[in-house]
Order: C-alpha cells, then sequence, then structure tokens
C-alpha cells in the first residue's frame, strides 16, 4: 500500500502522432491504417474526432466509412511511432529509472518511497486544484505535480497536439484503470484499497485490464456480473472454474495486484517470432500462397539472426475469404505446429510451414496466412554445424542479412520471390521485439 505507481496512456497515439506531424490533420476524423492497401486492411488507430463517430481500432475500412463518411486514412508509419516513444522514455528516465513499458503507447512508472528517484524538476507550479483529487497523504502532492510536470513535457518536447491520461494509484492494476476512466488528458488518482473497491464495484467486469469478453462470458455463466458478485464467490470456486487465474480474479476483484513495475531493459526476451500477411486479393492458387509464405519466413529467419537465436518449433495458420461483407467479423480457418530441428534458416522454416499448410487448407481462397517460431534459445558456439552445405548456406545468409540491413528489406532475395508482393515488416505495437538505450 506504499507503492505509488503512475500509469501513462497516450490518447489515439498513431492517429495523434500523425496528426501532429501533419497540422492540416488536426481537429479531423482519421484512421490510420495498417498498410497501404484501401481496401484489405483495417483500422489501426482512430482520431479522438474519429472516435465520437463510433469508430474503432480495428474496424474496416468499409465500416468506418459508413460512422464517419468525412474519415481520412493515413498509411500507418512505423518508424514514426517508435521514435516518438523513444523520446517519451527519454523524458520519463528523468523521473525514476523503474519505467515498464507495456505497449507502445502506454508505460508504467514507479516513484514509491524508498526508491532511488529524481527529485521533482524545480520551476513547478504549485498544482492550484490539489484538493479536488483523492490523494494518498499531504506528503506526496509532488506526484501531482510531477504528473503534471511530464504532461507539459510531452507537449513541450513531443508535441502541442500530443496528451495523455495519467493515472496514479498503489499498484499497477489500479493506476491502469485509474488511466482509463478519464481520457483524453485525464488524470486520477485511486489512494488506497477502499476507493478502488468503490471504483470497481461502478464499473463492468472487462472495463478492467485482464478480464476480456471470454473471462466475461465465464462468469457471466457462473451468475457473476459484477464485481460485488465476484468478491462473493469463494477462492476455492474461482480455483475451480478458472485454474491458476482464479486466484488472479479473486485479487481484481478486492484491488491486490502484487506484480512488480519490470525495467524494460530487465524483460526477458521473446519466447516467439511470427510474421502474417492479409493477401490483397483472395488467393487459392498454391504458387502465389507460396511465394507469400516464403516471404514472411524469410522474415522470421531475419529476426531469429539478428537476435542470434535458433527455433524449433513451427506454426503456420491461415484464415478463409469471407463469403459476404457480413461474415466479416467470423473468422474463419486453423492453424498447426510442427517440431523441426533448431534452425535460423528461411528455407528450412518454410519447408515446414508449407507442409503445415497442406494439412490445415481445404483448397478455399484464402485472405491471411501467417507463421511463427518458437521453442527459441541462443545460437551458441558448439551448436555451429562444420558441414560444407550448412557453412555455404550460414555464409549466403550473413551476406544477405548485411546487403539487406544497408539497402532495405529484400534488397536481396531468392529469384522465386522477384514477381511476389511487396511485405513490409511492421513493428510489434508491444514492442516485443525492441530495446531502447535511453
Amino acid at each position: 500500500m506504499n507503492r505509488i505507481i503512475l500509469h501513462i496512456d497516450f490518447n489515439s497515439y498513431f492517429a495523434t502522432v500523425e496528426q501532429q506531424a501533419n497540422p492540416r490533420l488536426r481537429g479531423k476524423p482519421i484512421g490510420v491504417t495498417g498498410g497501404d492497401r484501401s481496401e484489405r486492411t483495417v483500422i489501426g488507430a482512430a482520431s479522438i474526432e474519429a472516435k465520437k463517430f463510433g469508430v474503432k481500432t480495428g474496424m474496416a475500412l468499409w465500416q468506418a466509412r459508413q460512422l464517419c463518411p468525412q474519415i481520412i486514412f493515413v498509411t500507418g508509419d512505423s518508424d514514426k511511432y517508435l521514435e516518438t516513444t523513444k523520446r517519451f522514455l527519454n523524458i520519463l528516465k528523468d523521473y525514476s529509472p523503474y519505467i515498464e513499458v507495456f505497449s507502445i503507447d502506454e508505460v508504467f512508472l514507479e516513484v514509491s518511497k524508498g526508491l532511488e528517484v529524481p527529485k521533482v524538476p524545480k520551476g513547478i507550479s504549485t498544482f492550484d486544484t490539489f484538493d479536488t483529487f483523492p490523494t494518498f497523504d499531504t506528503s506526496t502532492k509532488w506526484v501531482i505535480e510531477m504528473a503534471h510536470n511530464i504532461k507539459r513535457r510531452i507537449k513541450s518536447e513531443i508535441g502541442e497536439w500530443m496528451t495523455v491520461s495519467v493515472g496514479i494509484s498503489y499498484n499497477k492494476l489500479m493506476a491502469k484503470l485509474a488511466s482509463n476512466l478519464q481520457k483524453p488528458d485525464g488524470l486520477i488518482i485511486i489512494p488506497d484499497q477502499r476507493a478502488a473497491i468503490e471504483i470497481l464495484d461502478r464499473i463492468e467486469l472487462d472495463e478492467i485490464c485482464g478480464i476480456g469478453s471470454r473471462i466475461k462470458a465465464r462468469l457471466f455463466n457462473l451468475g457473476v456480473t459484477n464485481f460485488k458478485q465476484l468478491r462473493q464467490v469463494p477462492l476455492e470456486s474461482l480455483l475451480a472454474s478458472f485454474k491458476s487465474y482464479g486466484l488472479t480474479l479473486y485479487n481484481m476483484s478486492r484491488g491486490i495486484d502484487e506484480r512488480l513495475v519490470l525495467p524494460f531493459y530487465e524483460k526477458e526476451e521473446v519466447k516467439s517470432i511470427g510474421h502474417r500477411l492479409t493477401i490483397s486479393q483472395d488467393t487459392n492458387k498454391p504458387e502465389e500462397i507460396k511465394q507469400i509464405l516464403l516471404k514472411l519466413t524469410e522474415l522470421v529467419a531475419r529476426r531469429l539472426r539478428a537476435k542470434n537465436l535458433v527455433g524449433k518449433t513451427v506454426s503456420c495458420w491461415i484464415r478463409y475469404a469471407f463469403a459476404s461483407a457480413e461474415d466479416a467479423h467470423h473468422f474463419e480457418g486453423g492453424g498447426m505446429q510442427t517440431t523441426i530441428l533448431a534452425t535460423d534458416d528461411g528455407l528450412e522454416i518454410f519447408q515446414a510451414a508449407w507442409k503445415i499448410f497442406y494439412q490445415i487448407w481445404d483448397g478455399q481462397p484464402i485472405r491471411m496466412i501467417g507463421v511463427s517460431i518458437s521453442n527459441l534459445r541462443p545460437l551458441l558456439p558448439e551448436t555451429l554445424s562444420l558441414l560444407p552445405e550448412t557453412k555455404l548456406t550460414e555464409t549466403i545468409n550473413k551476406t544477405l542479412d548485411l546487403v539487406n540491413d544497408k539497402y532495405g528489406e529484400f534488397t536481396l532475395q531468392r529469384g522465386i520471390l522477384l514477381q511476389s508482393a511487396s511485405i513490409k515488416r511492421m513493428p510489434n505495437p508491444f514492442l516485443s521485439d525492441r530495446r531502447f538505450k535511453l
């Protein structure tokens, strides 16, 4: 209960970054798309103005147009968002070394007493309306001033159009909930467990991080429709229904969360690496699908080699084309996985994925295909092969990586891919494969 954690969440991040970069887009409803296509993609982020019309992340473009005919679609720029996040993290490092990157646009910042936290920079004015906010005690008024100073620095050092919502509480769960209670540009404090329970009893089950639609439905089946009812369910019953996650639900309903704020530079490396592609036109042509799958496995292999990793478990999955627009929310398809010898070679990953594809594909046109590799481990010197053909492959891959790192993805590629569709690697939105040097 003595911990003080801030959850800082950018408002409509991708869309707001685009509006900051292009003043002509400010104040207008925009939707950031996931690629350079106009029909076969979805809304990656909606601006605050577009959200007022009901436009949401993940919505098909035609649906967004129906709700907001004047919406402006903007192609997403991954490098721009990553650079903005770097600048954001460089601001936060002045307040605490305990920074956990939850996703590309939100972080946890722990500033609890006893931690080696820098003092609040000089020149911060007193928060005039401090008394309108609940607080831990009078000695923690500085955390309110800190939050406002962070907001001001974001506008000053990143852009005047950028806003964040800040939640302050005694644990991560409640800090994230607090930041969601007032958007955009909010600042809410949940000071203690008593206040947390009061707020929990006023919100829906799925308004808290960790309870999605499936968990909510299962709770409804048990007759639990709110947090007050959830607190009345014995722990033994929750464990019987949800196994180990039952304890998490038991604690959630009471505002309990003992998870530490884990600095991003201490996080574990990724557990899997994958890519997927929504194809520009539905296809059931094996040769076209083979080219796409090979290109995806080459991207996966490049990332493995960049991290000096090899993997053993290959997964492949597909989604079939929609019969009609009304079927757009019913994704049909399937996936499987197989185990191979540990590798970082794209062709070997492809051969395993292609076998899976032919096992799960029924010949219908597909609209999406994906591949990933897991069961990863470092490529150690003793695992290197001395076989001539293997050493040749390693030399070729190293040369390909050097050229493509310098001149761009697929500058050098296999001849079979020369006429294939362009595929651009997009960053993981949760930054699981990125590290920042602050």
